[in-house]
């Protein structure tokens, strides 16, 4: 009997701690709410926007939950579940713009955002700061490779928004050719697209700065690399850098060049302040390494279709080993370029025989013919050539 009431209550404990560790596991519920200010002096009211709350499950992946702001631009999400490995963050669209923010539901506290009246105008935006780096050159591919960096400030109460042209986007031109373009920013929201000389960010510009950076290729010839830069929006400062022994470049921004070093390597640097809107600058880069013949050749070789590999490369093959004969009939022969005949003058009698003594000498040096063997065949050939009538 009392192993009984042990066993019993030994099943009650475990049921009460199964359940309480599932528990522990469950999605808690939370009340979530915020407001939306408008920081536009004399803005629109942020009453009936769209706002978003987002979620990021490590295995669930995306969720979300929607609301609209009421009067005072306050909001709420009643009852929203939340779980662990997970992110949330907020999101609101006002005239265009996109704002985002991170958030913590479980602790509790409200969020407020800012949003701002959007204009159309670019003029709000302009560089803060910019720099070109030439990061690394490819003899093989005859490619340098560059990575520009630009800091956009806003310093409105406005948010650029890009009208519907494709000439009302953030533009960014590139030199003439340039190729495996990567581009990186965190302006909430955007996205890019190539056009004719360059590309442009889909994205709107809230006050405050931003960072855009980009790297691409830019082919070269004949060891020389010239190309010329519109600043669109400007820049406070300007810096190009290279690693010493790099590159030889040169600019026409009229200011010394300085050598820098950060963490053991030493740069070539040229500083330029105020750059304004519109200015062009000539980037000059000399020097340049060249393939060499293998190189070359192993690149075009590379770039080749796949469906002529197999034919180039027979031909290839071919050339060579035809090559490598009459290479080897030119030794045994032994004719020399000064031979007012040259290497393969005719096929007269008197040429043959005396192809035929220098072959029966090669071989006998070589050890493939005795010497009472060569004896006998040189002998037949010797009278054999005497007997020829003198033209």
């Amino acid at each position: 009997m009392r192993k009984m009431i042990i066993l019993g209550v030994s099943v009650f404990i475990g049921v009460i701690l199964s359940q309480s560790y599932l528990s522990a596991f469950d999605p808690e519920n939370y009340r979530f709410n915020g407001k939306i200010k408008n920081g536009t002096p004399n803005g629109e009211p942020p009453v009936g926007l769209s706002v978003a709350l987002h979620s990021e499950h490590l295995e669930k992946g995306a969720g979300m939950y929607h609301t609209f702001t009421e009067t005072g631009g306050f909001f709420e999400f009643p009852l929203i579940d939340i779980e662990e490995d997970t992110l949330y963050g907020v999101s609101v669209i006002h005239q265009g713009a996109t704002y985002t923010q991170n958030v913590n539901p479980s602790d509790g506290a409200s969020v407020q955002i800012e949003v701002f009246d959007a204009v159309d105008s670019d003029d709000v935006v302009a560089g803060f700061n910019a720099s070109v780096l030439f990061t690394n050159i490819d003899p093989m591919t005859r490619r340098v490779s560059i990575m520009e960096m630009i800091t956009l400030i806003n310093e409105s109460r406005l948010t650029y928004v890009p009208a519907g042209g494709p000439m009302d986007l953030l533009r960014f031109g590139l030199p003439e050719g340039s190729d495996q373009l990567i581009v990186d920013t965190n302006l909430p929201g955007a996205d890019w697209i190539q056009v004719d000389r360059g590309f442009a960010l889909i994205a709107s510009v809230p006050p405050g700065k931003h960072e855009v950076m980009y790297v691409y290729s830019v082919p070269y010839e004949d060891s020389f690399l010239e190309y010329e830069k519109t600043w669109r929006y400007g820049t406070g400062s300007l810096r190009v850098v290279a690693e010493e022994g790099l590159v030889d470049f040169q600019t026409d921004l009229r200011v010394d060049y300085q050598s820098l070093e950060i963490g053991g390597i030493s740069y070539r640097i040229q500083e330029a302040p105020d750059i304004q809107r519109g200015l062009k600058t000539i980037f000059r880069l000399t020097d340049l390494p060249e393939p060499t013949f293998r190189q070359s050749l192993s690149q075009g070789y590379n770039a080749m279709r796949y469906e002529f590999i197999g034919p180039v490369s027979l031909a290839i093959l071919l050339s060579v080993g035809g090559l490598y004969g009459t290479w080897r009939v030119v030794q045994i022969r032994r004719r020399s370029l000064v031979d007012s005949r040259g290497w393969f003058p005719g096929s007269d009698e008197k040429q043959v025989i005396e192809d035929m003594i220098s072959e029966l000498d090669y071989l006998l040096e070589e050890g493939s013919l005795g010497v009472d063997e060569y004896r006998r065949r040189s002998e037949i050939l010797n009278r054999r050539l005497l007997s020829i009538p003198v033209e």
